[in-house]
């Protein structure tokens, strides 16, 4: 697993997996109401010189190379969510990012020049003109908008205030010795926490917690193991659900619609 973006618009997820041997990449969108999966066909065989850059509205939005050296990003191919089809291409424009009222995008040749404003789903230039400073407000202005549905953890570091916090409690319910940094994160009716705990060849195990706010424990699953440090974002709540990747090849979703008594 090498890429999800969050379709909070459509409550999708579109996944990039990367095959380093094959030398090949996959594309996938995830209805996280159904959890179908589907596989986006593409005509190319060299698929390892795709990547993907975002996807809203329904629709998915993949980039190609331009200096493959420097990974410079050169192109914007967009595919329907639903059925995989290509919906426009501009090979010669390069994705700089999604406001409230389309896409922005640069000359791929001209990357400090004025960027313009494509529509989503046709392509279509909508403005032209657009500063680099007002492009970068405008994307992250609306960043907070489209992603306030999708709960993301706060890193906390040893040391911190917080981190001790944290720490005590999975001690003391867990009966472990969480070192480094945890992430957490609070829901409606529980607790989400990510820690680490030192193994018998002195690496770091990464384990996810999940308690109800009676201190419950839902549950303590393994994310990766024989790790070297500590890494963030290891997981996110959307749509009620709680999805993480596992050992960095398995994307797994368990809801969190359990019942608090009191």
């Amino acid at each position: 697993m090498w890429r999800i973006r969050i379709d909070t618009s459509a409550g999708r997820l579109a996944l990039e997996v990367r095959d380093s041997d094959l030398l090949l990449a996959y594309f996938y969108t995830l209805d996280c109401q159904s959890h179908t999966l589907l596989k986006l066909e593409l005509a190319e065989k060299h698929t390892w010189w795709l990547g993907l850059e975002d996807a809203r509205q329904g629709m998915v939005y993949l980039h190609g190379y331009g200096d493959r050296k420097l990974g410079q990003h050169k192109g914007i191919r967009t595919l329907s969510a639903n059925t995989g089809e290509e919906q426009w291409h501009r090979p010669g424009l390069t994705f700089y990012g999604i406001e409230d009222t389309g896409l922005l995008a640069h000359d791929a040749a001209l990357p400090e020049e004025p960027l313009q404003l494509l529509d989503l789903r046709t392509g279509e230039v909508l403005q032209k003109g657009i500063s680099q400073k007002m492009a970068a407000d405008r994307v992250e202005a609306y960043s907070r908008e489209r992603y306030s549905q999708v709960g993301y953890p706060i890193l906390y570091r040893e040391g911190e205030e917080y981190f001790e916090q944290v720490r005590d409690f999975l001690a003391q319910q867990l009966d472990c010795e969480p070192i480094k940094a945890v992430e957490y994160a609070e829901t409606d009716n529980g607790l989400v926490i990510s820690y680490y705990v030192a193994n018998e060849k002195n690496k770091l195990d990464n384990f996810l917690a999940v308690f109800d706010l009676n201190g419950f424990l839902h549950l303590n699953e393994l994310l990766a193991g024989g790790l070297n440090g500590v890494g963030s974002d290891t997981f996110f709540i959307f749509m009620r659900s709680l999805y993480f990747v596992q050992n960095q090849i398995s994307l797994k979703a368990y809801s969190l619609n359990f019942i608090v008594t009191t």
